[in-house]
């Protein structure tokens, strides 16, 4: 169990280096959910509870002001502690939401007057010059803020009999619930995707994606592939039609010129 809470621990902060390698996407819970997976020895169910939180979190997005729930430590401990109990990804789902949105919160009174600190330091760095302290700030200290407290370790390895109780306790009916719950949060993951990206000239192409796989039975791939057709189609069309721009000989067109 300790070795498992360690390498857990080894998972998160691999999470959270998209601090230091850039968007690399290792936050994500598909890639979490995997790598908790192969921790807790089952590889195929940590994909499959890792994907499916990806549905329910796809939404979730940092845009502005707004920090979405962490989803670092509820994949990581929502995956675990169902792949402990023996369940299933509405387990995972049940368990990792409340876990992301409570580790949101925390975060938040931990690490936002620090930040804020820091970006006063920033400020400072930037008149100075100093680009190497600005890149500590940036890079570095939100990594060590984010990883300073070893919640993932100690939860799984103080919690996770309890929550294998607590689940094998949970009534019939109540797991129902559950089951019913990972179908319906995912498609609000999706619904919150769709309301930031869906407009009138994509709205028709979204469409007919849905109707290609309900009535003639298409895969994913196979629709994906229809759509990169497509997209190729209307790149090209409107290379050609677009118009020429004439610029006598040698006139410096400043920095247009690479086009």
């Amino acid at each position: 169990m300790l070795v498992k809470a360690l390498l857990l621990y080894l998972v998160s902060i691999m999470g959270n280096s998209v601090w230091l390698l850039g968007d690399s996407l290792l936050n994500q819970p598909i890639v979490m959910g995997t790598l908790t997976g192969l921790v807790m020895g089952d590889l195929k169910a940590g994909i499959i509870m890792g994907a499916t939180m990806e549905l329910a979190f796809i939404g979730a997005v940092s845009i502005g002001a707004y920090d979405p729930p962490d989803m670092v430590v509820g994949t990581i401990l929502g995956v675990a502690f169902a792949i402990q109990a023996g369940a299933g990804p509405e387990a995972a789902l049940t368990l990792g939401l409340p876990v992301a949105t409570i580790m949101l919160a925390i975060n938040t009174v931990k690490d936002t007057p620090i930040l804020v600190w820091l970006a006063h330091r920033a400020d400072k760095y930037a008149l100075e010059g100093n680009y190497r302290g600005i890149g500590r700030i940036a890079v570095l200290w939100p990594m060590v803020l984010y990883n300073c407290l070893p919640v993932v370790p100690f939860a799984f390895y103080f919690g996770s009999d309890a929550v294998v109780a607590a689940l094998d306790f949970i009534p019939e009916f109540v797991q129902v619930g559950m089951e019913a719950a990972c179908g319906i949060v995912p498609a609000l993951g999706f619904a919150m995707l769709a309301q930031m990206i869906m407009k009138k000239n994509v709205a028709p192409f979204f469409f007919l994606g849905y109707f290609m796989i309900q009535y003639f039975g298409l895969s994913t791939t196979g629709v994906a592939v229809f759509a990169a057709i497509i997209a190729a189609i209307y790149v090209l069309n409107a290379k050609q039609t677009a118009p020429a721009l004439s610029m006598a000989e040698g006139e410096d067109g400043g920095g247009f010129d690479d086009f």
